[in-house]
């Protein structure tokens, strides 16, 4: 499913954004994205994620995770009930 602010796959983590006002750096979170069923939702970068050195490529060079520290938490198959503390797609630019 797409996004229907910027069309991109909601299913992808490797979205960031930044607030306006303030230049906040903000990361889109799959599984709450997916839970939201609309637009990307986003959360505090990196604070709200968190990093391993497992996670590091060449397109991941700081190791961040894909899901918010909130979700990795979850049991496996439980949707994001978390999804309505981020911000949506298109209040960020």
């Amino acid at each position: 499913m797409a996004c229907n602010c910027c069309t991109k796959a909601l299913n992808s983590g490797m979205i960031h954004k930044k607030d306006a006002a303030t230049g906040k750096k903000f990361k889109s979170c799959p599984h709450c994205s997916s839970a939201n069923a609309g637009e990307h939702v986003y959360h505090p970068y990196p604070a709200s994620f968190g990093n391993t050195p497992a996670r590091k490529t060449a397109r991941n060079p700081d190791g961040y995770q894909s899901y918010c520290i909130d979700c990795r938490h979850q049991a496996k198959g439980v949707a994001s009930v978390v999804y309505k503390n981020g911000r949506v797609c298109s209040d960020l630019v």
